[in-house]
């Protein structure tokens, strides 16, 4: 089932709407409702477990917030891509001029933790390295599980970018001195 704005801002930023960037919540659902994007989920661990890592992390200083509950979202990602044979699994490293939280070091899996600005799906897709970047939020105190929201290029994806180029075209033409 395809997510909607209002489910994707529960992705991107745990339900927090402040500051949260409707237009480009609004532009990834309607992308993957006509193929741009192709969008999945899968349980990686309980609460239970991301709790209970909490208390054998600890919070350092870095790019972002690094407190505690991203430090165990960013471990349980990497236990889960390292599960999944990749075993070359790195924290923060820089990658197209930016520090996902983990990622395999061929770049082609990536994943963001907790609160992210939904524009990483675009920028990190533009990369032709890149086979999905995902999303793990923190998790809602009733939900048993961490989600893992995965998101990849979509057989309508070049002309979901092409359209997107061609809008940006045709407004800064407008807007220009001629």
């Amino acid at each position: 089932m395809n997510p909607t704005s209002e489910e994707l801002k529960n992705i991107f930023y745990s339900g927090f709407p402040q500051g949260a960037s409707w237009d480009v919540l609004d532009e990834l659902a309607v992308a993957i409702y006509n193929g741009a994007l192709i969008y999945k989920k899968t349980t990686i661990a309980s609460t239970e477990i991301y709790q209970k890592t909490q208390d054998t992390v600890m919070v350092i200083e870095g790019l972002g917030p690094q407190e505690k509950g991203h430090m165990a979202l960013k471990k349980i990602a990497k236990q889960w891509l390292m599960s999944q044979r990749q075993n070359d699994v790195l924290f923060e490293s820089e990658f197209d001029g930016l520090h996902p939280d983990v990622r395999t070091s061929d770049g082609r899996f990536i994943i963001e933790c907790g609160t992210t600005d939904p524009s990483c799906v675009r920028i990190f897709l533009n990369d032709e390295r890149v086979v999905w970047i995902g999303n793990l939020p923190y998790p809602f105190y009733e939900e048993k599980n961490l989600e893992l929201h995965m998101f990849s290029r979509g057989s309508k994806y070049e002309t979901w970018q092409e359209e997107k180029l061609q809008v940006s075209r045709q407004t800064f033409q407008r807007f220009h001195r001629k």
